[in-house]
């Protein structure tokens, strides 16, 4: 009978802590791969406006990114922004477009409760820019548009995640010949969720 109740303890005692190996295992693995989707984020740029004076001029920014290893950032974006000006005899309308590759580097990570935590990255910018300029004159229409030029940069991006959802700011000096000028600094306020892979 002794026999039967010490083989029962450790049969007991093996699935008890094979139980806990599965759980440990089970918690520790996490996805690798995270996929950020954002909605349409505000971008403002310091820019020279016509007379020369620096002036923030606002636009819109889209973004799909991956995070992978808990610690790259690897996505595309989208800038547009569109100004407007003159009088009734004569308009200037500008729209600006730019598409950039962006990677990132995880320097520092501080979690503040379980799934919520502020994360910091260093970031790199590639890509190129064109402008489209509609000039209309006693209702005579004239549309210009540049050839692309490169763009490249580096920023720094704060994400403060709250279990999926993602509030991000970043802020950038980029540089590009058709800046005015040619070094800007801009800063993006994005909204968005995060899904595993």
């Amino acid at each position: 009978m002794s026999k039967l109740i010490f083989l029962l303890s450790i049969f007991t005692a093996s699935f008890v802590f094979a139980k806990n190996n599965l759980v440990k295992e089970t918690v520790l693995v996490e996805s690798k791969y995270k996929l950020n989707l954002h909605l349409p984020g505000l971008q403002f740029r310091y820019e020279d406006n016509a007379d020369q004076s620096r002036a923030m001029k606002s636009g819109y920014s889209l973004r799909f990114a991956t995070e992978f290893e808990n610690l790259y950032l690897v996505g595309l974006e989208y800038n547009l922004n569109s100004e407007k000006s003159g009088n009734s005899s004569l308009s200037i309308a500008r729209d600006f477009s730019e598409i950039n590759t962006v990677v990132g580097y995880k320097f520092l990570e501080c979690e503040i409760l379980k799934n919520r935590s502020f994360r910091f990255y260093g970031m790199g910018y590639l890509g190129q820019n064109k402008s489209k300029i509609k000039t209309e004159l006693l209702g005579t229409v004239t549309t210009d548009e540049s050839t692309s030029e490169l763009t490249y940069g580096a920023g720094v991006l704060a994400i403060l995640k709250l279990n999926y959802f993602l509030i991000e700011l970043e802020t950038r000096m980029l540089v590009s010949k058709s800046y005015e000028p040619q070094t800007i600094s801009a800063s993006d306020l994005r909204l968005g969720f995060q899904i595993e892979l």
